[in-house]
């Protein structure tokens, strides 16, 4: 919409947008209420803009439901501009699917919602014992909505559900790690067989952590490593064009001279830096190499086209192994607290 527009449409989408995420943002109580001219604008520039935005949606949207995967958070702002408010949730099929919901009139944007009616969430810590609200745990339910056991696999049913807290409920275990704040809300943050510890006894979720880094432009596909290591690396697959074009340079020059080039390294280390604010200084990879795509052909997709972990790390063994081979660190990706250091990929 916006390539094929003249310039004053362009001016215009981008007011319509501002305007909108200006709105959105009071919506939620995160923003000051627009003033009088501003509504007017907002009113004017949603009639002849947004809606025919809306309109590529069917025209009849009103808001949008979201569960299965985290839904990116530019898309979720971006909807919400335009007045399609996206409510998260979440949940399985051994749960009749729905734990938790947000609903387009109470959300928090970056969480999967409030348990529904009738439906207890708990946090279970390593103990076994519910965690504090805002404490990391296992994803465990209790509730109508959860399953007698699995048909005849009364081994595989054992494996997921306990006793509950009341003493009388069937416990379910979700196998999904996350939190719960004190008035409800939970945030998914990874699944418990992902987790590892490193040398130093530190536990890591590695998708939170890829979720970060991959938001980069410059990073199609990521894998973080670490298990029983003094530190995290990571195998990237760098989106090539998006570097090219960044960088001025033509499709004849290779990936391999790219993936050697120290305006790429450091262009990846630049945005490691840029997106690891929120992560915990034991969780920022201190070193990277450049890999191949991980796609279905290859066997590191499954069919619902997530990234066969295991199967990743196994392929490349020696270029993990080799990011621990040289422990030269070099200092120039260092957090705002200069508490970390990174080293190049050879």
């Amino acid at each position: 919409m916006m390539e094929s527009s003249s310039g004053t449409r362009k001016k215009l989408i981008k007011k319509a947008l501002v305007l909108g995420h200006k709105k959105a943002e009071a919506r939620k109580g995160s923003g000051p209420e627009l003033g009088f001219l501003e509504n007017l604008q907002a009113g004017v520039l949603d009639s002849i803009i947004l809606n025919k935005i809306r309109d590529r949606f069917g025209g009849n949207m009103r808001h949008g439901f979201v569960a299965g995967a985290a839904c990116p958070k530019e898309i979720i702002d971006f909807m919400d501009d335009i007045g399609i408010p996206i409510c998260e949730g979440y949940g399985l099929t051994e749960t009749s699917p729905i734990i938790t919901l947000n609903t387009p009139y109470a959300r928090q944007p970056g969480s999967c919602g409030r348990p529904l009616d009738g439906v207890n969430v708990v946090i279970m810590g390593e103990n076994g014992q519910p965690s504090s609200p805002g404490e990391e745990g296992e994803i465990c339910c209790y509730g109508p909505n959860v399953m007698r056991g699995y048909y005849k696999n009364s081994e595989a049913t054992a494996e997921v559900i306990t006793l509950a807290p009341d003493g009388k409920s069937r416990l379910f275990h979700t196998g999904d790690l996350g939190r719960m704040s004190e008035d409800g809300w939970v945030r998914i943050t990874g699944r418990l067989k992902e987790q590892y510890k490193l040398e130093n006894g530190k536990y890591v979720c590695p998708t939170p952590i890829e979720e970060a880094i991959g938001m980069s432009r410059f990073v199609s596909q990521i894998v973080l490593c670490g298990a029983n290591r003094p530190h995290n690396v990571a195998l990237i697959v760098p989106d090539w064009a998006a570097i090219r074009t960044e960088l001025g340079v033509g499709e004849d020059t290779s990936e391999e001279d790219l993936a050697n080039d120290d305006r790429v390294r450091e262009l990846i280390h630049s945005e490691i830096k840029s997106n690891a604010g929120g992560l915990k200084k034991f969780e920022v990879p201190l070193d990277f190499t450049f890999v191949a795509p991980f796609t279905a052909a290859n066997n590191m997709l499954t069919p619902k086209m997530s990234i066969r972990r295991h199967m990743v790390i196994r392929a490349y063994e020696d270029e993990i192994a080799n990011m621990y081979g040289d422990e030269e660190i070099i200092d120039h990706l260092e957090p705002a607290d200069g508490a970390h250091h990174e080293k190049a990929a050879a």
